[in-house]
C-alpha cells in the first residue's frame, strides 16, 4: 500500500473495532499482519473525518 499527501490511511490495531468500522460500512483497504510479529493484524481504512468520529464513538461506548 502506498501512501501520499492525498490518500492517507487510518490504521487500526483493534478486530472489534475494525468489525464495527466495516458494519458502519467503512471499506477496509487493507489488512496485513503486525510488525512486531506476535499473530495480530493491522487494518487500514481511508482516513477521513467520519471514521475518525466513528472510532471516538467506539472509544466512549467502550469506556463507559
Amino acid at each position: 500500500m502506498k501512501q501520499n499527501e492525498k490518500n492517507t490511511c487510518y490504521t487500526i490495531y483493534s478486530q472489534k473495532l475494525m468489525a464495527t468500522l466495516v458494519l458502519k460500512g467503512f471499506v477496509l483497504v487493507e489488512m496485513r499482519p503486525d510488525r512486531k510479529g506476535n499473530g495480530r493484524n493491522v487494518f487500514f481504512f481511508k482516513d477521513s473525518p467520519e471514521i475518525r468520529e466513528a472510532v471516538k464513538e467506539y472509544q466512549e461506548r467502550k469506556n463507559q
